[in-house]
């Protein structure tokens, strides 16, 4: 058997029947494997989107995704994407084609050899599990099923395979070994015991404390542990918020949900955890976007318990009372039976249920009849259905999605936190689409992020996808344009037309490729103009035209808490919003400096 077909052979084995890639020299071997064997190679115009649409592939298929380019700019191509992978913690294993053995600059004293040849083993070192160069027909094996096993387990993320091109058409050879069973395989597949002690001292503090909050993040939907961490709010009863990626994790609808939290959350979400005696941590990394750069004025009355598959996060950003390395799903079901109903709480929620519903107000006024981007998202959201897949670009329009779409039961929210690449919600929706039996993927996206993977309207065109594009158009990068604003006099270079940015007419761009597009521009004709959108069976786009005056607020800033959120409110309503945090600790009550206080 020659290598590339038992490449393709072993994918078939793992449950993984198609993959994502912009062929060229260097992988045509691999690529005539996948024909001959039945593996569906998708082809996209840029190997950005194919590393997009694989990482797509593992998050709606809880398996593998796969992305392949050639070598040279192939294999730069695909890095974006990779470390996009590598910060949301998908299983994505990326092949890259590889110059012949023979052509290869081994010994490093030379800038290139081969035509093409690039070591982007080396450059993806940093932003994957692993990555290695084939070079001995004889290791294939081991090296496939080392990177596929370390891909899946522990804290997952992607994984590099750079294969020559004389070694994948190379026939096996005989004293081939596996990883799969080794002593190495052995060792990794060792895990951290949840001591009983342990879990019972979480319960404890879940029953007794006065002000416990649960935060949901991204882990909890990465180890499928939904399910879980539900019953252990219904069982305790304690109120719960989210990070930004674990809004789909238990639907916003809930009664004990307070939504999301960090820099441009809810107001009462991160009063919530600022007023905290105790909080749960599942799953999420507690990066500066969660709490904020003034890390000692975060929740600092708080017993801190996080929990984490990886351990290099715990501990990382706070100090934590109590730190636990474990799979969430684990962590889950081991806790469960320890637990029991805090019956301390009554004031607690009733507490949060004022300040939601004190901060639930639109933080900025709208012209009249023009669009308010929230509201669209949330009339939109009322029409999506159960199970819906939405996959949502990066800037302003990924935070009026986060505070306007409530989320249904199984909905499936693709978005990206870590890298945070523009350009992103296309490719990704086209990956979904195409690992869920073609269904439907609602994009929703801004005009700068649209443009950078404009080109695979084409994939989409050609495999049929009903993919429905909704477009919050601002004409500006408004994230940054409100940036430089707050910081730099309003000098907004790059980032508004007649400064080196605009966006051209998406209704007219479309009928290029021909996809049916609408506009709407009044918000008397918003309701008929989404009716129209969620009416189509087929790909379509509706432009929604939004003031570049329509910031993202509120909004925290560097120099506050995270809860001391802009425009800033009256000092006396900020205390009455945290009046717990307030009695206890005086240095609270310090003025913001070079702040204007507004309500």
């Amino acid at each position: 058997m020659k290598v590339s077909d038992y490449i393709i052979k072993y994918l078939l084995s793992q449950g993984v029947n198609h993959g994502f890639f912009l062929n060229g020299g260097m992988v045509t071997p691999i690529a005539d494997s996948c024909r001959r064997m039945g593996f569906t190679l998708y082809t996209v115009h840029h190997e950005q989107a194919a590393s997009f649409a694989a990482e797509a592939q593992a998050a709606v298929t809880n398996n593998l995704g796969f992305a392949m380019g050639t070598s040279g700019p192939g294999a730069t191509n695909l890095i974006t994407g990779i470390a996009s992978a590598y910060f949301a913690s998908y299983p994505v294993l990326f092949i890259t084609g590889q110059v012949n053995t023979g052509e290869a600059n081994t010994n490093k004293r030379r800038r290139q050899a081969g035509f093409q040849e690039l070591d982007i083993v080396t450059i993806v070192s940093s932003i994957t599990k692993y990555s290695k160069l084939i070079n001995k027909v004889e290791t294939i094996c081991y090296e496939l099923e080392k990177a596929i096993f370390l891909a899946r387990n522990g804290r997952m993320g992607p994984v590099l395979l750079d294969i020559p091109i004389d070694i994948q058409q190379s026939e096996m050879d005989k004293n081939i070994y596996h990883f799969l069973g080794s002593k190495e395989h052995s060792e990794l597949l060792k895990k951290p015991k949840i001591e009983d002690s342990i879990l019972i001292k979480i319960a404890k503090e879940l029953k007794e404390s006065n002000r416990p909050v649960i935060l949901i993040g991204h882990g909890v939907k990465l180890s499928n542990a939904e399910k879980e961490v539900l019953r252990i709010i219904d069982v305790t009863q304690i109120p719960f918020v989210t990070s930004l990626l674990g809004t789909d994790s238990i639907p916003n609808s809930h009664p004990s949900c307070f939504d999301f939290i960090g820099t441009y959350g809810r107001r009462y979400s991160n009063f919530a955890l600022a007023n905290a005696d105790l909080i749960l941590v599942l799953g999420a990394r507690l990066d500066t976007r969660q709490i904020g750069v003034q890390s000692k004025m975060f929740a600092p009355l708080a017993k801190i318990i996080h929990v984490d598959i990886d351990e290099s996060e715990l501990g990382a950003s706070l100090n934590e009372w109590l730190s636990v390395n474990a799979d969430i799903k684990e962590f889950a079901d081991a806790l469960l039976p320890y637990l029991s109903k805090n019956n301390n709480l009554r004031e607690w929620i009733e507490f949060l249920t004022f300040l939601k519903s004190r901060y639930s107000y639109n933080e900025q006024n709208v012209p009249k009849n023009a669009i308010d981007p929230i509201y669209a998202i949330r009339l939109l959201s009322e029409k999506y259905y159960d199970g819906a897949i939405i996959t949502v670009d990066v800037g302003a329009n990924q935070m009026w999605f986060a505070h306007g779409w409530k989320v249904k039961n199984k909905q499936t929210i693709l978005t990206n936190g870590g890298m945070a690449p523009m350009g992103y919600s296309l490719p990704a929706a086209i990956g979904a689409s195409l690992s869920a039996n073609k269904q439907e993927v609602l994009v929703v996206t801004g005009d700068g992020g649209l443009q950078i993977n404009i080109q695979e309207f084409q994939t989409v065109v050609r495999n049929n996808l009903p993919i429905k594009i909704v477009v919050l158009n601002n004409n500006a990068l408004g994230m940054i344009k409100q940036f430089q604003t707050e910081n730099f006099e309003g000098r907004l270079i790059g980032t508004v037309p007649d400064e080196g940015y605009d966006a051209p007419n998406f209704v007219r761009q479309e009928t290029a490729y021909e996809i049916p597009a609408n506009y709407v521009e009044s918000a008397d004709e918003l309701d008929n103009a989404l009716n129209w959108l969620v009416a189509k069976k087929t790909a379509c786009l509706l432009d929604i035209k939004i003031s570049s005056d329509y910031f993202t607020y509120p909004k925290s800033r560097f120099t506050l808490p995270v809860h001391d959120m802009l425009p800033l409110l009256d000092r006396e309503e900020f205390y009455l919003a945290t009046k717990y945090f307030t009695k206890s600790n005086p240095l609270n009550r310090l003025e913001p400096k070079n702040s204007k206080v507004v309500r």
